[in-house]
């Protein structure tokens, strides 16, 4: 993501003969951005033997350090900047989420959600559950693509295992022309965000063969290079009502727009994965529990491609200043 773009270094090559070059990265700045490790497209699409990232990945990633402090444990991300043409293409895709989430609801159930695939492609909107109680969802929906390819798998594994290789539903770009160039826009920015993460295991697999006996070579990247089992999805936020609102404690009325790419391979922990099937929306009460319920996840990497904030009446992109700084994915 380039969402947090802290000052820039630029990358140092060392003038000892034989040492790998240094990686672009923050400052050692103790702000709240000291946490976060940034790399630049440039290192994460190096080859490991030339560019050796294994002290940020360990950062980004790794265990406790030797401090007891919080601020020094692993966030569990890390974010890549400079990535070509990945602004572009994010400014692209996202806005199609307010166009999608105000499509004629019957068009969204009927036509665009796969219940075969027990909802992992197409439209998803009150299938997932909240909080201990499972509360339906209906504060956001949900549009998961596969971006390299329509028909991902074989017959027989499609039949296997229908959550894991589900076939693409796209909107009609004719019927709905403010869906013009949705499907291309989406395999723009999940390309380049599948791209970015088969970068991203190289590494991963380099650092794994210092640190684990007997690790095999590539593997990660191996298994990740070659599968068909990449899911896209592109969530839309709706605005919260006035009871929502004030349990969630926050006064932001206003929608969000994002995507994340998952990196998946041969597991099928998805196919078993539970679904609410009760379509009648209700209300939160004082004890609504936004907090989604345990799940299993099917995927190794998470690409998120960051967020767009934007007027749900109008789909007009909101300017900083009217975005709450507590609003946010937690």
């Amino acid at each position: 993501s380039n969402a947090l773009r802290p000052q820039e270094t630029e990358s140092t090559m060392s003038q000892q003969q034989h040492e790998h070059p240094q990686p672009a990265t923050q400052s050692e700045d103790p702000s709240h951005y000291s946490r976060l490790v940034i790399v630049d497209y440039k290192d994460i699409s190096a080859d490991p033997a030339d560019m050796d990232l294994s002290p940020l990945l360990e950062r980004a990633f790794g265990g406790m350090s030797s401090s007891s402090s919080s601020a020094a444990s692993p966030l569990g991300i890390i974010a890549i900047r400079n990535i070509p043409h990945y602004t572009a293409a994010k400014t692209s895709f996202l806005p199609h989420a307010h166009s999608l989430a105000h499509l004629p609801p019957t068009y969204l159930e009927d036509t665009l959600s796969d219940p075969s695939s027990f909802y992992n492609a197409g439209w998803s909107h009150g299938k997932e559950t909240l909080g201990r109680h499972r509360q339906p969802d209906w504060a956001k929906a949900s549009y998961y693509f596969n971006p390299i390819t329509d028909e991902p798998g074989t017959e027989q594994e499609r039949k296997d295992y229908p959550a894991s290789y589900p076939l693409n539903r796209w909107p009609d770009e004719e019927a709905f022309p403010q869906m013009a160039n949705f499907k291309q826009s989406a395999r723009t920015l999940g390309g380049i965000m599948r791209e970015v993460v088969v970068h991203l295991t190289r590494h991963v697999d380099a650092l794994a063969e210092k640190r684990v006996e007997g690790y095999p070579t590539g593997l990660l990247y191996r298994s990740m290079v070659g599968t068909e089992k990449v899911k896209g999805r592109l969530l839309y936020y709706f605005p919260l009502n006035d009871e929502a609102a004030e349990t969630e404690q926050t006064d932001v009325i206003h929608v969000k727009a994002e995507s994340e790419v998952i990196e998946s391979t041969n597991t099928h922990d998805n196919d078993n994965k539970h679904h609410n099937t009760d379509k009648q929306p209700s209300n939160p009460s004082k004890s609504f529990d936004n907090w989604i319920g345990w799940h299993n996840d099917s995927g190794f990497l998470t690409a998120l491609a960051g967020d767009l904030y934007v007027d749900d009446a109008t789909g007009t992109a909101l300017p900083p200043s009217h975005i709450d700084p507590r609003a946010g994915l937690y």
